[in-house]
């Protein structure tokens, strides 16, 4: 009895490599020469966790949806199917057998992995893509432009910063490289330079799961304050980026017994998306869609609030923020020695720095923004 148990996982695997895509296809043995598409049926079979989370994707039913649609064609078929490559010898999609062939449609691990005919065969590891250039293979065209986008955006260049620093150093592409982001482990000795890939896809967007909105690895707050934040510095330290931490109204020096509030922005659901990620369904007359991956804010998205605001500056809200930071610097740069040792300075110069490091003179959060740079002014006074 013991014998036939162990034998068991060794029959089930045989019979997994050599049968592949059903009972029914009859597809042929793995391909050593030729790597063979085996389909998620074959893969989820071990990876079971993944092929649950997957299935639940829009990537499982990307066949079937466009099947749906009233504007398909034959040209959508090959990003909506696993290798319609017209390479029939290394199975997919356009395997002659249409029963092997019916097991291939949807976006399926291959797609981003690669054939896995010799991964079952004698355990080859599979390619696990950090790069955005293979889901800009489909991401990109006149009516999903994700990926061209993307190509125009920092994120793209992120981890070349240290090109133009003189401070950047290896553990700063944390925040700026996909490749040290998902590395195992980085060499105590690293270089920044080491790192070649930017922010892509996979970094804000998980590929197996649906846990978050457009399968985002957190909430869209947490995630873009997972790295625009300023880190929870206190005044006597340097200010890196206080994004988040401006629009949530906290990490600015407080003076006691003042009184802080947020504007109404702090309060927007979609949070940093609704403005750095406009988008607009395809226009057949400008031939043209926004899917808004160059995350640069649009005065588009500001419109469905505010409409017909031509400017971000709405109402001189920057000018007042602007006009608040030139005052303060003013201040701070006629400080003497003796002033820049003083906890006035210390203060002042910290709410300078906090409100120009979050980049966006007032639009965040207003309120906060002026409240920390009137008290600042109010507070320090050089040479007393």
């Amino acid at each position: 009895m013991r014998i036939w148990l162990f034998l068991i996982p060794i029959l089930v695997v045989t019979v997994v490599i050599y049968i592949g895509c059903g009972t029914n296809a009859e597809p042929t043995a793995p391909d050593l020469v030729t790597p063979r598409y085996i389909g998620a049926e074959v893969c989820t079979t071990c990876h079971i966790e993944k092929g649950e989370e997957w299935a639940q994707t829009g990537h499982h039913n990307a066949l079937t949806d466009l099947l749906a649609s009233d504007h398909r064609s034959d040209s959508c078929t090959p990003c909506h199917v696993v290798s319609l490559d017209n390479n029939p010898a290394n199975g997919g999609y356009d395997d002659p057998n249409p029963l092997a062939a019916a097991k291939f449609g949807g976006v399926q691990c291959e797609n981003c992995h690669g054939p896995g005919g010799n991964h079952i065969h004698d355990y080859i590891p599979l390619a696990s893509p950090l790069s955005s250039e293979i889901c800009g293979t489909c991401h990109a065209s006149a009516h999903h432009p994700t990926y061209t986008e993307w190509q125009d955006s920092i994120h793209a260049t992120a981890n070349l910063e240290w090109q133009n620093s003189t401070h950047f150093t290896a553990e700063c592409q944390q925040c700026h490289s996909a490749d040290y982001i998902f590395a195992a482990s980085v060499p105590a000795d690293a270089k920044a330079e080491d790192f070649k890939l930017g922010i892509t896809c996979v970094v804000c967007h998980d590929p197996h799961s649906v846990k978050n909105e457009f399968q985002l690895r957190a909430p869209v707050r947490d995630l873009c304050g997972r790295c625009h934040t300023d880190e929870q510095p206190v005044p006597g330290e340097s200010v890196h980026h206080s994004t988040v931490e401006m629009y949530t109204g906290v990490g600015g020096y407080e003076f006691p017994g003042e009184v802080y509030t947020n504007s109404y922005h702090t309060q927007i659901e979609e949070s940093c998306a609704a403005c750095h990620m406009y988008t607009a369904p395809f226009d057949a007359t400008s031939n043209t869609a926004i899917s808004g991956h160059t995350f640069e804010p649009r005065i588009e998205a500001c419109r469905e609030c505010h409409e017909g605001l031509q400017t971000f500056d709405r109402n001189g809200k920057q000018t007042i923020i602007q006009g608040l930071l030139d005052e303060l610097k003013a201040k701070l740069d006629a400080a003497t020695a003796e002033d820049e040792n003083g906890l006035s300075y210390v203060r002042a110069k910290f709410n300078y720095d906090f409100v120009s490091a979050d980049g966006s003179t007032g639009v965040h959060n207003f309120k906060y923004a002026r409240k920390l740079l009137q008290d600042s002014i109010n507070d320090f006074t050089p040479g007393v």
